[in-house]
């Protein structure tokens, strides 16, 4: 008696090599939410609850795709008619990535600029670009996620998919304009806001490689999803890649969030300074007056506070910058007068 022997390579293998995936990029997920959670005393208490809702949402999607895969290879295994159904977790997994992405595509943009605030001066029209078209092609592929998964709970089968396949490649499509014009745009703006000074240049050098790298592997990922869907929509190969997708969004997010302190602290002083043609020195003391707080009868003791930034070009391809801070203590009389006036040079 000859058995029947099911072709799952391209269909359950494909969901199974996604899963694992999934579950891996979950990994680097749990690792940076617990490295965030440890650097992000100074942030707000709603970017955090925003990280933790993500990272529960995150595990949400995980639950759901490993209980689809369970559900056609365990508790249905080698039953084709089943395989050919939707089941209810394959298609709630996609509303939470739907969410999950909407969330995230709106921080990208909020957490690179607070980052880049100390660094540089982020012209507004080139900001209102990136907000804007990254906001109407977010909400379109929140739309088109939401509108598919309602859709999809009345299709039978998946080949019926084909009936609603214009939503997902709009959705899908959306997409990959939001990941390009978010990551282009933000490029335009950091080489447009370059200085001249090495260490600030270099720290912006980073954000825009960091930028294209974001958007190009969000990107791409999303435009295989599409790519496999339309030319394949028989198998799961598509399901590989949406599997994977909200994973890459969240970690790109929580990258960019624990890599604030190491830029901030490659650039000087975390602030860009005016670039000068000549070298210029410039010096600022201030006098501060102890005096009126202390009721002693001896002398008593004021601070000069000097702080000297130095700009020297050793060449036209060289910057330098030195800073130094001297602090002298300068005694009042014996009465604890101050003098007749502040010392500002």
């Amino acid at each position: 008696m000859s058995s029947v022997k099911l072709a799952l390579n391209d269909t359950l293998g494909a969901a199974f090599l996604g899963t694992i995936a999934t579950s891996c990029f979950y990994g680097i997920t749990i690792v940076q939410t617990y490295i965030y959670f440890k650097r992000s005393g100074r942030d707000s208490l709603f970017l955090r609850f925003l990280v933790f809702s993500l990272w529960l949402l995150d595990s949400l999607h995980l639950a759901l795709v490993v209980h689809a895969i369970y559900y056609y290879a365990v508790t249905n295994f080698s039953d084709a008619r089943v395989l050919a159904v939707p089941t209810w977790s394959i298609l709630a997994q996609i509303v939470v990535t739907g969410v999950s992405d909407l969330t995230v595509r709106g921080l990208v943009p909020t957490v690179s600029y607070t980052l880049t605030f100390p660094l540089m001066i982020i012209e507004r029209a080139a900001s209102s670009v990136i907000e804007f078209g990254g906001a109407v092609s977010s909400l379109t592929v929140f739309g088109g996620s939401i509108a598919f998964a309602v859709k999809s709970f009345g299709v039978p089968t998946f080949a019926a998919f084909s009936e609603i396949a214009d939503i997902l490649y709009v959705s899908l499509g959306a997409g990959v304009v939001a990941d390009m014009l978010i990551a282009g745009a933000m490029t335009v703006v950091l080489i447009k806001c370059r200085t001249g000074f090495s260490k600030t240049d270099s720290v912006i050098r980073t954000l825009i490689i960091y930028s294209i790298n974001t958007g190009a592997l969000t990107g791409l990922c999303a435009l295989l999803c599409l790519v496999t869907y339309a030319t394949m929509p028989d198998n799961f190969i598509f399901i590989a890649f949406y599997f994977v997708l909200p994973k890459l969004f969240l970690n790109s997010l929580l990258a960019t969030l624990n890599a604030r302190e190491a830029l901030r602290g490659a650039s000087p002083s975390g602030m860009v300074s005016v670039p000068l043609s000549h070298a210029s020195y410039t010096t600022h003391m201030s006098f501060v007056d102890r005096s009126r707080y202390s009721q002693s009868n001896g002398p008593h003791k004021g601070e000069v506070h000097t702080t000297t930034d130095t700009k020297t070009d050793a060449s036209p391809h060289e910057d330098s910058i030195d800073e130094g801070v001297k602090v002298w203590r300068v005694p009042y009389g014996p009465t604890g007068e101050r003098p007749d006036s502040d010392v500002l040079v």
